[in-house]
């Protein structure tokens, strides 16, 4: 593992820098913390760091090469988290002129809702076109070639708990009190930013070439 230290800093380092720039991972954890829905924040949270995991495993198989040379499955990848994005923003748009407000795509605050925000987390990351972005092209370029497979598994440990660590750090941040309090008095027009950002990041990435 000494051997590769530096490959495994770089690595982290990248990802966390693509971590920490706001994006519907972000968005979709911080607004449910803010409500008050944290165990649906953590839920979305674990099923965001399983995707995370899966998008690391698929690039250091050679993700990157396949969608190079099969420009029709980048497009349809492209075109489903855009067309992902559009929805969930919009639905976030419409809730925010609502007295209440519970979370898009899940019909309310249920142990049946919380159970399945797993699967709304793993739908983000999948579609998510800033990780797709990074794992194909950034991420690819990073890997040292000819590296043992020991390396490649811990790189995918490296990124799963970054991942774990970065999402949880957020959803336990932004359910806080204070920060739910504040919430609470301009609920509508954060939601409305979020909703808003997430629908541009959608449009962006359907018109994208």
């Amino acid at each position: 593992m000494g051997t590769y230290a530096s490959a495994y800093l770089l690595i982290g380092s990248l990802y966390l820098l693509a971590a920490a720039s706001p994006g519907p991972n972000f968005f979709i954890i911080s607004q449910l913390a803010l409500r008050g829905d944290r165990a649906l924040a953590l839920q979305v949270t674990s099923g965001i760091v399983l995707g995370s995991a899966v998008w690391v495993s698929a690039a250091a198989a050679g993700l990157a090469t396949l969608l190079l040379h099969y420009g029709a499955l980048a497009t349809a990848l492209r075109v489903a988290g855009a067309a992902y994005l559009v929805w969930y923003g919009g639905r976030l748009l419409l809730r925010a002129r609502r007295p209440t407000n519970p979370a898009p795509g899940l019909p309310a605050d249920t142990p049946a809702a919380v159970q399945g925000g797993w699967r709304t987390g793993l739908l983000t990351s999948f579609t998510n076109p800033k990780a797709a972005a990074f794992w194909t092209s950034v991420f690819a370029s990073t890997l040292p070639v000819g590296a043992p497979w020991s390396f490649y598994v811990g790189v995918v440990l490296l990124i799963t708990a970054l991942s774990a660590g970065w999402h949880l750090g957020i959803a336990l941040v932004f359910s806080r009190p204070a920060l739910r309090s504040a919430y609470a008095r301009a609920r509508r027009p954060i939601e409305a930013l979020s909703g808003a950002s997430l629908l541009a990041m959608g449009l962006r990435q359907a018109l994208a070439r």
